[in-house]
């Protein structure tokens, strides 16, 4: 796991070769502090005991670096859960029905054509991006890994960023009901 992490880093993320150990060093020292199986992220709590652990002996630029590395190997590993799910064959039946509900919702608040279609393909590839999610279980954690791979993985713009949430945001609240 960790190897693939470092190519992770270095391909995804774009990290320095040099820096690569270093990270895949602070994850390795944490889990084994935890004595904890690496293919699950630790929680919150865990993180930071782990940070204050190492602040009792390191500089404040490596807890930092251990910060970062950590936040990037949780991220690493909810997209490698996310591509473990297998389509569901209903799953475009599903986007499908999504995507007319806010269809509808744009129509009615009069928006104009061209956002109703940047709001469906927003709506369409973040459906996509959580595969075999249903709609009634979508959260805002599910909003907030979906912005991160825009910005980590596909590197979009924060203007980009921010017309995908614009999307998301008016898609729960006016498609789903649930904000």
């Amino acid at each position: 796991m960790l190897n693939d992490f470092a190519g992770y880093l270095s391909k995804k993320i774009g990290l320095k070769e040099k820096y690569v150990p270093h990270y895949v060093k602070w994850v390795d020292s944490c889990y084994k502090f935890f004595k904890r199986n690496k293919n699950k992220p630790l929680s919150g709590e865990q993180q930071r005991k782990f940070l204050k652990y190492l602040s009792e002996t390191h500089e404040d630029w490596q807890i930092k670096q251990a910060d970062t590395a950590l936040r990037h190997y949780f991220y690493f590993l909810s997209s490698q859960k996310k591509r473990s799910y297998s389509h569901s064959p209903t799953q475009s039946i599903v986007i499908e029905e999504v995507e007319e509900k806010l269809r509808k919702a744009v129509r009615l608040r009069h928006l104009s054509y061209s956002t109703e279609k940047s709001y469906t393909l927003w709506a369409r590839s973040f459906l996509s991006f959580l595969e075999s999610k249903s709609p009634e279980d979508l959260t805002a954690k599910d909003v907030e890994d979906y912005l991160s791979h825009l910005a980590v993985e596909k590197k979009v713009s924060p203007s980009t960023q921010n017309q995908a949430l614009n999307a998301l945001v008016f898609l729960f609240r006016h498609a789903l009901n649930k904000l």
